[in-house]
């Protein structure tokens, strides 16, 4: 790899850590520093408002949805990589719900997952995002998903301990 595409990747996935700032900050008073104008999230793809939404709007709703949501929200990067205009950030997901999240009313519980966000970047901005999250231990954690039936109960007891330990 050359020296010039190492230092362009670095340039990258600084750039996409600002996005990660700001969701742990809620400070969006600079996103259109880093979201490209035709920021394209596929993460707002399953809510028909949000669908329509891009650039730096779209970011900012975003974050102020999750940090509604979500108290004590944090992202920690466990690792980058990077190719050409490809950045991918490894994450670990904590937080508390304490607000609606997309019809899902609050319980207080605490939550731990790991996320892998993928961020496309062009003129030196983000223009698209899109995540692999670990969904089904997410909506374990926020009560949303249980056994289906209660001979199931203690599988999903014991794999709800597996999942409240430290990653």
């Amino acid at each position: 790899m050359s020296t010039q595409q190492q230092t362009e990747e670095e340039k990258n996935i600084k750039i996409v850590r600002r996005s990660i700032e700001a969701l742990n900050t809620g400070d969006v008073t600079k996103v259109s520093e880093f979201i490209h104008p035709n920021y394209f999230n596929h993460e707002s793809q399953a809510s028909p408002e949000r669908a329509k939404l891009r650039g730096p709007q779209e970011f900012t709703d975003t974050v102020k949805k999750l940090r509604a949501a979500f108290s004590d929200l944090h992202y920690t990067e466990q690792e980058s990589i990077a190719s050409n205009d490809m950045v991918v950030l490894i994450m670990m997901v904590t937080g508390k719900h304490t607000g609606d999240f997309f019809g899902i009313p609050p319980k207080g519980n605490i939550f731990s997952y790991q996320a892998a966000h993928i961020s496309r970047i062009a003129d030196d901005k983000i223009v698209e995002h899109k995540a692999i999250r670990d969904d089904l231990r997410f909506m374990m954690q926020l009560g949303v998903i249980g056994a289906a039936s209660p001979e199931y109960e203690p599988i999903i007891n014991a794999w709800k301990g597996m999942m409240n330990k430290p990653t």
